[in-house]
């Protein structure tokens, strides 16, 4: 677990779930330059994007998301620069 996010606007699991799904598309992963499959498992409550060289889980629970965020070698240190941006997006959104 590398991040946890209380939800700001959301008031359940399913609606945080659905304000980030809205939000994560291939579309807006495509502005970072990269290509990632995006799957959505809302009966799990889980969001995970997997690319070259790393994957971006999303799980959301009843008051968080937790956020996994696993990177290839050569990604580790931009490490922290996208957790952030990452959490930004999402206390704006969820």
């Amino acid at each position: 677990m590398d991040l946890r996010i209380s939800y700001y606007i959301a008031k359940s699991q399913s609606e945080a779930y659905e304000l980030a799904k809205a939000q994560i598309t291939p579309e807006y992963v495509e502005k970072f330059k990269v290509k990632a499959d995006i799957n959505y498992n809302p009966s799990a409550g889980l969001i995970e994007a997997k690319g070259k060289g790393f994957t971006l889980s999303l799980k959301f629970d009843e008051t968080k998301v937790v956020v996994n965020l696993d990177l290839s070698f050569m990604l580790k240190p931009f490490k922290s620069t996208i957790l952030d941006t990452v959490e930004r997006k999402l206390k704006k959104t969820v």
